[in-house]
């Protein structure tokens, strides 16, 4: 499937109000000093008011601020070129295959990521908050399920941590061949099994940890088949809201009698974890 790509040529505090905006459309986003850039399914680029975000970007004087490509599945190995390097979360650095490891970051658990058309590169905030949040509470041999695995990041992190075994799912079939990919790379194919579908196709449940880094609309559609996956004193972490959604996500987690266990916050974005409320 072919993909737009948006590219807001806007500093960085910009950014929130029209990662607001774009959220519900795109899979995914770069941000740097220069500019914000989303990624859209060409199937909903349709839905994308463009006239719109021009007219918010000029009314902020930002003229011309806004391009737009189309880019073919051949062209995001040269995308991911032009803009991955070694990006740190916690106790990672993801790589993608060919980079050298910084001499400062011997320590580091590395993760071999080659993203394709799949995000969840550690390169976005979203997912160093989650890996963050899942390097803090991962026990060796805990089972984990990551929904909306993309790059299988999450899931390849966890065996590389010491989980038993971690399922990745996904919709896009594209994501669940680059995931399986990835999880060879990092000799952890053994452990990560990927399944293309949603989490209500996942076929086990008890898992110590069900993570997922998606936007707060489908998290929150998903949030009881998430708890139904989940051992009673498991945790569920959540990645891909936008800091002014905080309050949403956590009322939605206390009517579902969940008890917010710890929270992190980076570029605008806000991750949590959660543990069930004993009854």
């Amino acid at each position: 499937m072919d993909t737009i790509e948006l590219t807001l040529a806007i500093p960085p505090p910009e950014h929130d109000r029209f990662l607001a905006q774009l959220e519900e459309h795109a899979t995914g986003f770069v941000q740097n000093d220069a500019a914000l850039r989303a990624y859209v399914p060409a199937d909903r680029w349709a839905a994308v008011n463009r006239e719109q975000l021009e007219a918010r970007l000029a009314a902020d004087g930002y003229l011309d601020a806004l391009s737009v490509r189309p880019l073919a599945a051949k062209n995001w190995n040269a995308v991911w070129e032009d803009t991955l390097s070694p990006a740190r979360a916690g106790p990672f650095l993801i790589c993608p295959t060919p980079t050298d490891i910084p001499p400062d970051h011997t320590d580091a658990t590395v993760l071999r990521i080659d993203p394709e058309m799949s995000f969840g590169t550690g390169h976005h905030a979203t997912t160093r908050l989650a890996l963050q949040l899942l390097a803090d509470v991962l026990t060796p041999g805990d089972r984990v399920l990551d929904v909306g695995t993309g790059t299988g990041v999450l899931a390849i992190a966890a065996c590389r941590a010491g989980a038993a075994a971690a399922l990745g799912v996904d919709t896009n079939p594209d994501a669940v061949r680059n995931a399986r990919e990835n999880a060879q790379k990092n000799d952890v194919a053994d452990c990560v099994t990927v399944r293309e579908g949603s989490v209500d196709g996942a076929p086990e449940t008890g898992y110590d940890i069900v993570v997922a880094n998606i936007t707060r609309r489908v998290l929150l559609g998903l949030l009881p088949d998430l708890l139904s996956h989940l051992t009673t004193d498991g945790t569920l972490l959540l990645s891909g809201v936008l800091q002014p959604q905080r309050d949403s996500v956590l009322d939605a987690a206390e009517a579902h009698s969940l008890h917010l266990d710890a929270e992190a916050t980076e570029d605008g974005w806000w991750a949590a974890r959660f543990s069930l409320v004993a009854a």
